[in-house]
């Protein structure tokens, strides 16, 4: 697939989800962007980017903390979801934020503008990370922070209901998954990308954040709201309704006494720095 072609099936798809991106009672975005905060050791007075904004899980959390001397810019390909962040951020009348429609790849913003680059779950979402890489580098100041975030394995619990849909998936997109040479196949091998992308004081860490459901129909609903909506697009719509009782009946198999579901969420959290 030609890289418009990718930009273009990506944008489609989060403008579909954008309605309910983030906001279907599942405490998922928000607990990433709060570690990586931390971990990027955010302060207050600084100018942040946001690239991959998506509904601002991490555009507000970092808004709160840079105060209104400082200064948020979210950036994101889906027009659905600016749409909707920058009406948020107008109606929390955020003075110090903001959020445009632009490619994360190729971002046609300021050279050394940013003190603090962040990219929540979006990093493998580009045709070219690592072109993406260089081009954030040059976005920020000397000595400047990056903070990403990126998904490690999946919980293992899952297999009966990833497997649901494995009949529908592509052959090379399941390869792309599974690639071990992959920059997302492992720590030490997004650890050297972000390096090649002319980053320094490359760390990572893995933290394993339990996700919790009401009930199956909770996650199902939650899996149409982000990226994992693409899953359930593949299958055709006079097998929906069958897919989605082989999944409710595997998420049944996970359930807790109480009806709930745990799913283990493992994410890595990537913090580096542009030489001085």
């Amino acid at each position: 697939m030609r890289n418009t072609d990718f930009r273009t099936a990506v944008a489609g798809l989060f403008d579909r989800s954008s309605e309910t991106y983030d906001s279907v009672g599942v405490d998922f975005f928000p607990v990433f962007a709060r570690h990586l905060l931390a971990d990027v050791e955010l302060h207050r007075g600084e100018q942040v980017l946001d690239v991959g904004c998506g509904r601002g899980a991490v555009l507000f959390a970092a808004a709160d903390v840079v105060g209104e001397e400082g200064s948020v810019t979210g950036i994101d390909l889906s027009e659905g979801m600016v749409e909707r962040t920058v009406e948020e951020i107008r109606a929390r009348g955020i003075a110090h934020a903001t959020a445009r429609v632009m490619d994360a790849q190729e971002p046609d913003l300021p050279a050394g503008a940013y003190d603090v680059l962040l990219s929540s779950a979006v990093l493998f979402f580009l045709p070219d990370p690592l072109a993406g890489l260089r081009a954030w580098r040059e976005l920020l100041k000397p000595g400047g922070r990056l903070g990403v975030t990126t998904f490690g394995g999946n919980d293992p619990r899952w297999v009966e209901v990833v497997s649901v849909f494995q009949p529908f998936v592509p052959a090379e997109m399941v390869w792309a998954l599974v690639n071990p040479a992959s920059p997302f196949a492992s720590t030490e091998n997004l650890d050297r990308a972000v390096a090649s992308g002319g980053f320094i004081d490359v760390r990572s860490v893995e933290r394993q954040h339990p996700i919790t459901f009401a009930d199956p129909e909770q996650w199902i609903n939650w899996s149409w709201s982000h990226g994992q909506r693409v899953y359930w697009e593949m299958v055709p719509e006079e097998q929906q309704a069958e897919v989605h009782a082989k999944v409710r009946a595997a998420l049944e198999q996970l359930a807790e006494p109480d009806g709930r579901i745990v799913m283990l969420q493992t994410i890595r959290y990537t913090v580096a720095h542009r030489a001085r």
